[in-house]
């Protein structure tokens, strides 16, 4: 693992660290092995669990499953939280302060999450019923998995879902702005808070707006809906493009240059700058790959009168020539 910059930032990788692999020796090792580094640690460590805990008991905010046993202290805020809700509040401001100070959004992501995959990286998630499930790079999913009901929150990111069909266990996938019920089906699914897009590879779903009381709409192979509030917008996409990421093959038909780039992001620990609103806003068709995104990149704007500058190792900068 590379450490962050400062104490309360590598705790917090750690403590996700140990808890998405709990039982990893070696890397439980390495963890007392910083821990014993510097005494700054241990004390960003306990500061670290204090604000997990905290906002363990926030309703309706992050859900911190407990990875590592709390300490004593940390059930003794428990109670105060019982006899005293206005002081209640006051720790939880305080912990989203903290959360604030050292705890990234991507970070924050991963706390609620039971999956995750790093940048550059998917995660292939096979379920207890047979379904599996792909996700692309800085995606994050939340399961609940029992007899009635198996629900999949899509919290960022895009993931493909091969779904093993049980009609007494309808399979849901939720996001910010849309429910897709499977009807024993392949498909993809991509939110990022403001639209949820859905295409559908194999089968059929029925994809309905969230907050709406309307039966949905019905969507089969090669159909795709985009679901953003009460506006939504459909077409028809070839099968093989849906879910092509999944072989780090990114498929653009007539998609603009700002758009490409947004599904860039995820495969690439540099970031990408675009400084050109034109440039953003012209259209591209082609094929690209995903697992060399640098070269992509400079396919995707060379043809388009774009230029990328990379600045050290980290950034890479798109103008207009």
């Amino acid at each position: 693992m590379t450490e962050p910059k400062t104490p309360a930032q590598a705790a917090a990788g750690w403590y996700l660290y140990l808890r998405e692999d709990p039982d990893d020796e070696e890397l439980q090792s390495r963890f007392e092995e910083w821990l014993a580094r510097d005494p700054a640690h241990v004390q960003a460590w306990g500061e670290m669990h204090v604000t997990a805990s905290v906002m363990a008991e926030i309703p309706h905010a992050l859900h911190v499953p407990p990875a590592i046993t709390p300490a004593p202290v940390l059930r003794m805020r428990r109670r105060v939280f019982v006899r005293k809700p206005v002081f209640a509040c006051g720790l939880a401001l305080v912990a989203a302060c903290a959360a604030m100070i050292f705890l990234t959004p991507d970070m924050l992501v991963r706390l609620r999450a039971d999956h995750y995959a790093p940048v550059a990286e998917t995660r292939d998630i096979q379920l207890a019923d047979g379904s599996e499930i792909i996700l692309a790079p800085q995606a994050a999913i939340s399961i609940t998995m029992n007899a009635s009901e198996r629900s999949i929150h899509l919290l960022q990111g895009e993931a493909l879902f091969t779904v093993h069909h049980d009609p007494a266990r309808l399979f849901r996938v939720t996001t910010g702005n849309a429910v897709i019920t499977d009807i024993g089906t392949v498909f993809d699914v991509s939110a990022d808070g403001a639209a949820t897009v859905v295409a559908v590879r194999e089968g059929r779903v029925r994809v309905t707006e969230r907050r709406s009381a309307s039966a949905g709409r019905e969507l089969h192979a090669g159909e795709w809906e985009r679901v953003a509030g009460a506006a939504s917008s459909s077409g028809e996409v070839p099968v093989a493009a849906i879910g092509a990421w999944c072989d780090g093959t990114l498929v653009a038909r007539n998609e603009t240059i700002g758009k490409l780039i947004e599904a860039l992001r995820p495969w690439t620990s540099t970031r990408i700058i675009l400084t050109d609103r034109k440039l953003a806003e012209k259209r591209v068709t082609g094929t690209y790959d995903l697992h060399q995104p640098e070269a992509s990149l400079r396919q995707i704007v060379d043809a388009y009168g774009g230029h990328v500058s990379s600045w050290m190792t980290w950034v890479d900068l798109v103008t207009a020539r």
